[in-house]
């Protein structure tokens, strides 16, 4: 497929939908300021921000003591999800590529431009490479324990593990072809099938580094993998069209190489996997696109 990009000079535009990351936000944005760009040029931040928190007044004072890059500012009250807040950023979005990061992870210096350089050809979405900040504790373990198993599948093949809204990038020409319909709970995943089936090809940069807090909590931790329990069964007659299952004898190696470097981890997730029918009765509104919001992470 012809490419349409012209890579002389690339326009990127960064995306983040927010809610309630007054905690968070500065972080992200003083490191993408930071960010190195090369041959890249970044001509907006968009933010579409459903807070109810401090976020709005931070990114508000923020933007007056920053000029550059121009920051797009889009607030409502009412919490429309994260698939309407990409929504709206990919509607905003001026750039040739879309850079999506989530309010609360940390880019390296080079991630942005690691995502954006992945998009060529027929290259339709680039993936980063998410690795969570060292802690302690067993949920914190086992949340650590789960993210090097998806790394090391993610090197390994495409699966429904490959894209995670933590960040990515994506041609702005594509993803302005896609509505997310505002229910749908993995979105990462249905714009990866989406853009699987409009015959482009999905990429994974190790090199495109992000860090993210690992939950710390057994709370925080059930209701990311319940979430993901029901964001994917929700797609499975979509996804089921795409052929990338996991083998089950890559499952087995990965996690015995992996159990065997990392005992502690291993047996936190068992630990956290056995509790996992508690914490399922005590999370509330977890099957909904409005899930309940982690405290420890997101």
């Amino acid at each position: 497929m012809k490419n349409l990009i012209n890579y002389n000079l690339t326009t990127i535009s960064i995306g983040i939908p927010s809610y309630n990351e007054e905690s968070n936000i500065l972080g992200l944005l003083e490191s993408i300021i930071r960010s190195e760009y090369n041959r890249f040029d970044l001509c907006e931040i968009i933010i579409s921000d459903n807070s109810t928190d401090s976020t709005p007044f931070k990114i508000s004072k923020f933007m007056k003591s920053h000029s550059k890059p121009k920051i797009i500012f889009l607030h409502d009250k009412t919490r429309g999800g994260t698939a309407n807040a990409w929504n709206n950023i990919i509607k905003e979005a001026r750039g040739e590529i879309i850079v999506l990061y989530d309010a609360d992870v940390i880019p390296s210096p080079n991630c942005t431009s690691e995502l954006a350089r992945k998009i060529k050809n027929n290259v339709g979405i680039c993936a980063s490479n998410p690795r969570p900040v060292p802690g302690k504790g067993i949920a914190t373990q086992g949340a650590i324990f789960i993210s090097n198993w998806l790394e090391s599948v993610r090197n390994r093949q495409l699966s429904k593990y490959t894209v995670m809204g933590r960040g990515l990038s994506i041609r702005s020409d594509i993803a302005k072809r896609i509505i997310i319909p505002e229910n749908v709970i993995a979105i990462d995943l249905f714009l990866q099938l989406k853009v699987l089936q409009m015959g482009f090809d999905i990429v994974f940069n190790p090199k495109a580094l992000l860090t993210f807090k690992p939950a710390k909590t057994f709370l925080d931790f059930s209701s990311q993998i319940i979430r993901a329990m029901y964001g994917h069964n929700q797609l499975k007659n979509f996804e089921k069209k795409f052929r990338y299952r996991l083998s089950l004898k890559y499952i087995i190696v990965d996690i015995i190489h992996l159990s065997l470097r990392n005992p502690l981890g291993a047996t936190s997730v068992c630990l956290c996997y056995f509790l996992l029918p508690l914490y399922k009765r005590k999370i509330k509104g977890a099957d909904s696109y409005l899930w309940y919001t982690a405290h420890s992470t997101k």
